[in-house]
């Protein structure tokens, strides 16, 4: 390294003063350029760009508080009725409605159910899926895998009600 260093010392002084002057200016408008375009023009966009997302953020902010009575007046269509029956009924009857047959099902507490269901139609999968959502029953875990035959999969589910 030092041996490269004393060979660029030696081709500096070979250089005419004139030369030395060019190339001594030259290198400091290559360095302020490289400061202004390779650092400030960065660092300045990624600042802007992040105000920017901070100034979208306040407004969202300020549109969900200004929103928050409009939702406390809306009540749920259900918030009165009582789901009846367990978790397990009330997930083996919407299963029945749609032709969902599960496989094996394991309790886990009191508010819990994990299922497994095999081979069935994605088509009726989904509307009792849709069914246990509205009736406010929250689907945790969910591993769905195609089955060879068009349409058809296998589920494993996590179900708290």
């Amino acid at each position: 390294m030092k041996e490269q260093i004393e060979q660029w010392r030696q081709k500096w002084r070979e250089l005419s003063p004139s030369d030395q002057r060019a190339l001594s200016i030259l290198g400091f408008v290559a360095g302020g350029l490289f400061i202004v375009y390779g650092l400030f023009v960065p660092a300045k966009t990624f600042f802007d760009e992040a105000h920017a997302r901070a100034q979208e953020s306040r407004e969202l902010v300020h549109w969900m508080q200004s929103q928050r009575p409009v939702l406390g007046r809306i009540t749920p269509a259900n918030a009165g009725a009582k789901a009846s029956g367990t978790l397990l009924q009330r997930v083996t009857g919407a299963a029945k409605q749609h032709q969902v047959a599960i496989k094996r099902f394991e309790p886990e507490g009191d508010n819990r159910i994990r299922l497994w269901i095999e081979e069935v139609r994605y088509q009726d999968l989904q509307p009792w899926l849709n069914q246990l959502i509205q009736a406010q029953l929250a689907v945790r875990t969910i591993n769905l895998d195609a089955l060879p035959e068009q349409g058809m999969v296998s589920a494993r589910l996590t179900i708290e009600g």
